[in-house]
């Protein structure tokens, strides 16, 4: 008798999150590698603290920790009901956006459910769905590495469930155009749940990305994640919400446990939602570190992907492990992409100036040296 005779079936498929150097936090980093400045640009994290309002907010909430918070977050749903035109019935909140994918995939998912996600996205939707012990079935890419919509909808079949897609897309930064949105949804069946994951909306601009919550009444069961961990600079606080038909949330409130949502972080976030300065300046921030990267990138012949998100696609034509290991060197940690089968691919977060300056130094001095 062991652990295997008592966990669920699913358990073989569970594999437990594991920190490399690149998931680790800075002060970490700093230990293993000896060096005391290091410029972790893996996590897509925002470089700027979190907006003075919000911190305000948030230390003035530690005095009342001694109190349940809104076991549904209902300030914070009214408000951004109000910013996005939807109703307060219509938004729902979560620890994190990942913790907002898992309670879809409790919510919906059967074991004879198939899930259709796209080969280069976020894989937390895999790991969602294995949870669950459906059965995920991968779409292809373009090759520009944007989604194939025509191979998605040729892959559904009477047992798909879910449907995840990342706008825009991590780990590409690509989305999708507004008009190929528009079509796609208008080709699936009504049955099927769309679920588009907007964690970095706020730096896609428009006019070519316009968010899913636009078209909530074009396709039924329309989901909309969205977080407060990247452009409102809120990661280590945790929290992510959706936007969908009334029935949507009410059915992922059935799951959804009460005071998932802490009290401090609830705080931050409806104060940050009002500091608009702090937002835009992110944005700036973000727009100026990436066409640092893409000069770099240029400059060296190197493919890359402009970018609607706070990361950048390159190829760099050699072992990414390589090049990884070379801007270790040299303080600066990036992310490989050999998980997705992208062997000389690296994402690189957009920092601050001096950390994207770090990156492109170093990333010139080490290409031409290959």
């Amino acid at each position: 008798m062991n652990i295997n005779n008592i966990v669920r079936k699913v358990y073989p498929k569970l594999t437990p999150y594991k920190c490399k150097l690149a998931d680790l936090p800075v002060e970490e980093i700093k230990a293993i590698l000896g060096k005391e400045t290091v410029y972790k640009l893996s996590f897509n994290e925002s470089p700027l603290s979190p907006s003075p309002k919000a911190i305000q907010a948030m230390t003035e909430s530690l005095g009342k920790l001694n109190l349940y918070p809104s076991s549904s977050g209902d300030p914070i749903m009214k408000k951004i009901a109000e910013i996005e035109g939807v109703g307060p019935e219509q938004v729902i909140l979560s620890n994190g956006a990942d913790e907002m994918i898992i309670l879809i995939a409790q919510t919906f998912l059967e074991p004879e459910d198939e899930v259709i996600i796209p080969k280069l996205s976020f894989i937390q939707y895999l790991a969602a769905t294995n949870l669950m012990g459906a059965t995920p079935v991968f779409s292809q890419m373009n090759e520009d590495l944007s989604y194939d919509l025509d191979d998605i909808l040729s892959k559904i079949t009477s047992k798909t469930k879910v449907i995840f897609l990342c706008n825009p897309n991590n780990p590409t930064g690509t989305i999708m155009p507004k008009h190929e949105l528009v079509k796609f949804l208008s080709k699936v069946p009504e049955q099927i749940l769309v679920v588009i994951d907007e964690a970095y909306q706020e730096y896609a601009g428009l006019p070519e990305f316009e968010s899913g919550v636009r078209h909530l009444n074009q396709h039924r069961f329309l989901f909309v994640v969205r977080t407060f961990s990247k452009a409102y600079s809120l990661a280590g606080a945790r929290l992510g919400y959706g936007i969908g038909t009334p029935e949507v949330i009410a059915a992922i409130n059935h799951v959804r446990p009460p005071f998932n949502v802490n009290a401090v972080v609830q705080a931050g976030a409806l104060a940050s939602l009002d500091d608009f300065e702090h937002l835009q300046k992110a944005k700036v921030l973000n727009d100026q570190g990436k066409q640092l990267i893409y000069e770099a990138a240029e400059s060296l012949g190197l493919p890359y992907l402009k970018s609607y998100t706070n990361f950048v696609y390159i190829d760099t034509k050699i072992d990414s492990d390589l090049v990884f290991e070379k801007l270790a060197e040299y303080g600066v940690i990036v992310r490989t992409l050999k998980g997705y089968g992208l062997d000389t691919s690296i994402r690189v977060s957009v920092g601050k100036q001096e950390e994207v300056l770090a990156f492109v130094e170093s990333f010139k001095e080490i290409m031409l040296q290959a």
